[in-house]
């Protein structure tokens, strides 16, 4: 698959702690638009149709560590 950006990973992380995409955009200071975007971007990278299948490829692939320390 295509590398993310360090944005994408960056919400890619938040997403996959539970964050909806507006308070996203309130913690990266930017719109839901713009996490929108990153958003669909991230899923046509990992081939994938949604956050959470988003978030199991994710980590399935090592692009995400498990350890829960993401942040």
């Amino acid at each position: 698959h295509a590398e993310l950006s360090s944005r994408e990973m960056e919400i890619l992380t938040l997403i996959s702690q539970g964050l909806l995409k507006k308070q996203i955009a309130d913690e990266l200071k930017i719109t839901e638009n713009t996490v929108a975007y990153h958003v669909k971007n991230i899923y046509r990278k990992l081939e994938v149709p949604n956050s959470p299948a988003a978030i199991t490829k994710a980590f399935q692939s090592g692009i995400l560590p498990t350890d829960g320390n993401a942040r």
